[in-house]
């Protein structure tokens, strides 16, 4: 199996600009690149914050970019969406029978579960899972063939990243996500957002990825209390699964640089290697 992760596209209406990038611009770019370079891929999944203000004519223009995928979409929520003004463009978004942005697709290489971790209600942006999400997720992984891997996909990390402008508005109930796992299993690979920042690493066993944003970054802070912001340059991952490995390849999409051979001695020795470029 192979599939793209995008996240935190942030799109907002249409002659706006977000801290001074155009989100549609650079969500285009990613599209372009991806119906460039990966034809075989099953599906790309996008793990929340869609829209920057949960916008209706931001969920529009989301909508017409994602139209030109050849890839089928998959979208989560994340803690700046809005599940009625998401529904009115996306209809067809998952929907687990109460309403929440969450569903789970059963392939031949792996079970893919995506997890609805917002919570609308919040004066704050961190997530939480109710009642209703931990029964759907107690049912999905009860349900689980046994002989393929669960990969599971949420916006909110669980646990703290060691940056603390962003552990403050992480999961907020994380021990009752742990117990459905005890209960019934562990994912065998967690996929989130949220934190515009890649990450990897594993949480009590379990290995995670943590995607970099197509819009607007954070930057490396580990002290700061409040959440300071870069204009990085974006990425999108390439994931493969297979029988007895999963493979992550974080890909730039902007970089328009040039390329050369690492054992060609005149572009070891060149000044300018740009002259050089294949």
């Amino acid at each position: 199996m192979k599939f793209v992760i995008l996240t935190d596209t942030h799109l907002v209406a249409p002659g706006r600009l977000l801290y001074g990038l155009d989100p549609a611009e650079r969500l285009r770019a990613a599209v372009r690149t991806i119906n460039r370079d990966h034809t075989d891929i099953d599906f790309v999944i996008v793990t929340g914050d869609l829209a920057h203000w949960g916008e209706v004519a931001a969920y529009a223009a989301l909508k017409e970019i994602f139209d030109e995928l050849v890839a089928p979409t998959i979208l989560l929520m994340g803690n700046h969406d809005r599940r009625r003004a998401l529904r009115q463009i996306f209809p067809d978004a998952d929907d687990d029978g109460s309403g929440y942005v969450q569903a789970v697709r059963h392939f031949d290489a792996a079970s893919v579960l995506t997890l609805d971790t917002v919570d609308e209600e919040s004066r704050t942006h961190a997530g939480f899972l109710c009642a209703h999400r931990l029964a759907f997720l107690d049912r999905a992984l009860a349900e689980a063939p046994a002989d393929r891997p669960v990969l599971l996909f949420q916006h909110h990390p669980p646990f703290d990243t060691g940056l603390p402008h962003l552990d403050r508005i992480r999961l907020r109930n994380p021990e009752n996500l742990w117990a459905v796992f005890e209960k019934r299993r562990r994912p065998d690979y967690i996929f989130m957002g949220h934190v515009h920042r890649p990450i990897a690493g594993s949480w009590r066993g379990i290995p995670f990825h943590i995607q970099r944003a197509t819009s607007h970054q954070v930057a490396f802070d580990l002290a700061s209390t409040e959440i300071p912001g870069s204009l990085e340059l974006p990425d999108y991952s390439f994931v493969r699964v297979e029988p007895q490995s999963i493979v992550i390849h974080q890909r730039p999409f902007l970089y328009d640089g040039p390329t050369f051979w690492l054992h060609d001695k005149a572009a070891q020795d060149a000044a300018n290697v740009s002259a050089l470029a294949h």
